[in-house]
């Protein structure tokens, strides 16, 4: 039989999803600037500042989207345990990340394919908006 997760196993849980989602945009990042250090430019089929402003527009909607998602509680209501709010909260957390995380994915592949250093700033900025939620805002006192 598996025994109850205890709140300190929920915090560890939340941050090896919360670290793998931002290694996950990290890596990408880090292996496509090196394809591009070691290999000339490709032809883009679509060029210009399309692609740009498409990824844009995605991180834009996600970021716009965690406006519209159902919000997180600021601390347990009275009579709530930390545990309790956490149960209740952490979907919500995970969908936050997982929208935030999309947007860096697609302007990171729109910078490897056009390599468009506005594609590459909006992925990096996405990455400092996942970090800056991180679970230990939300759960450590």
């Amino acid at each position: 039989m598996t025994s109850p997760v205890t709140p300190e196993g929920r915090m560890r849980i939340a941050k090896m999803i919360h670290g793998a989602l931002m290694a996950g945009v990290a890596l990408f990042l880090l292996v496509t600037g090196w394809v591009h250090r070691v290999t000339p430019p490709a032809p883009v089929p679509v060029s210009g500042p399309l692609l740009t402003y498409v990824g844009l527009g995605i991180l834009a909607a996600g970021l716009l989207g965690l406006r519209v998602l159902p919000g997180l509680d600021p601390a347990p209501a009275a009579g709530q345990s930390t545990d309790q709010w956490w149960m209740t909260s952490q979907s919500r957390l995970i969908v936050r990340w997982a929208v935030v995380e999309s947007g860096c994915l697609v302007n990171g592949v729109l910078w490897f394919i056009s390599r468009d250093r506005v594609s590459l700033a909006a992925a990096v900025a996405g990455l400092a908006i996942l970090l800056a939620l991180r679970p230990s805002r939300y759960l450590e006192s």
